[in-house]
């Protein structure tokens, strides 16, 4: 009895005390602002609070970062100045990794966690200078290489060099940045460092190389002028894992022999930039790199886009003229694939992609992997277009006969535990994996059985894709989805 007496003594002397002093003031006497940044952090977890406190601090550096930038900045072209402020987050990032949560409380009251973390001025000082530091080397040394191919006749290298130069001095920026900011006794030392920097090689300097190497890049061949994309997109790809997946004929969804001569010369690009090429990327992990190309003029466009694992999207553009390219623009068998790239319905969005990427290249030898999601229980069919011209009923077959999804989870075809795959091999070119979907079970097209348990459909494509249109829309709700693929020889 005497125990739980104490205990619940305890418990009301714990609610009654109130909350620390730092909850409601931000100074700590343990901590004074010369020496430490404070960041106070609430939620309804721990890790929330945590979270939030870290938010605190590194909102605190950034605003001042880009204030002082801003004024820094003033007389730097827009461009550069945009860049500049772009690179703040980042160089924030790297200095929170000293942040320490120093003290916690909760509010049993309001079921609510506090935190109180801290950073430490000197730290972050010093670890700030050394970035700036290995920034400036870095930087120095990228010039110098990128100049000396520039000379040479690489321009492919040197573009690759001096864009490397360029984000150097980005980051040494940003490192200044937060030098000045998180200590400003040093302010003058940072300051200094970066002058003498400035001196000898500065953004606009490095910016006027690299447009005169895209400028002789305009006169290059095809090779170099390729190069320098894949290098350039390795530039916005910064330091993610990429799939490189199909560059189709305009809005065609179709590779033509030069779709799939960009898609092997950006993967070789990208490699020698340093960016890891991922085989597969079914849980988009990483940055998923497609795009397409049309004629107009005498020039050839060239449009890549960039997807990220949060579904933001960048993208580049470049052209080429048209004499340069010696590989067959549009694709084969255009007319007889276009009904098989349509997507939209009524009542269900149906979301349709590959471990690839939703315009993906596959070598001879792989092995290819399907995903379904709808916003709606429905029933699904998968067509495969061959670069044959052939079309397969690839799902539902044999080995899994139940095609009824349940509405938002994912679907895997083939799924781990089933007993068929779908390896790619010969013919090769643009195939098209198409979905479609319908609130009412959908009839089995005409055909018969082929190896692998699969159906060979009859028919011409367009008469195929028109039948089972006309099934499905006479449903209460149906969609229908596709994805390019590009398929290639091993090597």
């Amino acid at each position: 009895m005497r125990t739980a007496a104490v205990v619940l003594l305890l418990f009301c002397t714990a609610c009654t005390s109130g909350p620390p002093g730092w909850v409601t003031r931000r100074e700590v006497p343990d901590y004074p602002k010369e020496k430490y940044i404070i960041g106070i952090g609430s939620g309804p977890s721990l890790k929330a609070a945590q979270a939030g406190a870290r938010e605190d601090i590194a909102g605190q550096i950034s605003v001042k970062v880009k204030k002082r930038l801003v004024i820094d900045l003033e007389e730097t072209e827009e461009k550069l100045r945009e860049e500049v402020l772009g690179v703040v987050s980042s160089s924030v990032e790297m200095t929170l990794k000293g942040v320490e949560t120093v003290e916690q409380w909760y509010d049993e009251k309001n079921g609510r966690y506090y935190v109180l973390a801290v950073l430490s001025r000197s730290s972050a000082c010093l670890d700030a200078l050394g970035r700036l530091r290995d920034a400036e080397s870095k930087a120095e040394d990228y010039f110098s290489y990128g100049v000396k191919a520039r000379r040479k006749g690489d321009l492919g290298g040197a573009l690759e060099n001096l864009l490397k130069a360029k984000r150097s001095l980005l980051d040494a920026e940003g490192a200044k940045g937060i030098a000045q900011v998180v200590c400003p006794q040093v302010r003058l030392r940072a300051e200094e460092a970066f002058r003498e920097l400035e001196e000898a090689l500065s953004l606009a300097k490095v910016e006027d190389e690299i447009r005169e190497v895209r400028r002789a890049l305009e006169g290059a061949s095809l090779e170099e002028w390729t190069a320098a994309f894949g290098y350039a997109l390795a530039e916005r790809v910064g330091e993610m894992p990429a799939v490189v997946g199909a560059f189709t004929y305009g809005e065609t969804g179709a590779s033509g022999e030069f779709g799939r001569y960009m898609t092997r010369a950006i993967s070789s690009a990208l490699t020698q930039a340093g960016v890891t090429l991922l085989k597969r990327d079914p849980d988009h992990r990483g940055i998923w790199i497609s795009g397409r190309y049309w004629e107009e003029g005498e020039r050839v466009l060239v449009y890549a886009e960039l997807e990220g694992p949060g579904g933001e999207v960048a993208s580049l553009q470049r052209a080429i003229g048209r004499d340069k390219v010696s590989y067959a623009l549009k694709p084969t068998l255009l007319e007889e694939m276009e009904p098989l790239v349509g997507s939209g319905g009524k009542g269900i969005n149906l979301a349709l992609w590959t471990d690839k990427g939703r315009k993906p290249a596959y070598r001879e030898g792989e092995q290819m992997v399907a995903f379904l999601k709808a916003d709606r229980d429905c029933y699904v069919q998968l067509i495969y277009h061959d670069a044959e011209g052939r079309d397969f009923l690839i799902f539902p077959n044999r080995f899994r006969r139940d095609n009824f999804i349940k509405a938002g989870k994912v679907y895997q075809i083939p799924g781990p535990g089933d007993k068929f795959r779908f390896t790619v091999s010969p013919p090769f070119g643009t195939e098209v994996l198409k979905a479609f979907a319908s609130t009412d079970p959908i009839p089995t097209p005409r055909g018969r059985f082929v190896g692998g348990g699969l159906l060979l459909m009859s028919g011409p494509t367009r008469d195929i894709v028109e039948e089972l249109k006309r099934k499905i829309q006479t449903s209460a709700g149906w969609a229908e989805a596709s994805c390019p693929v590009n398929t290639m020889p091993a090597r």
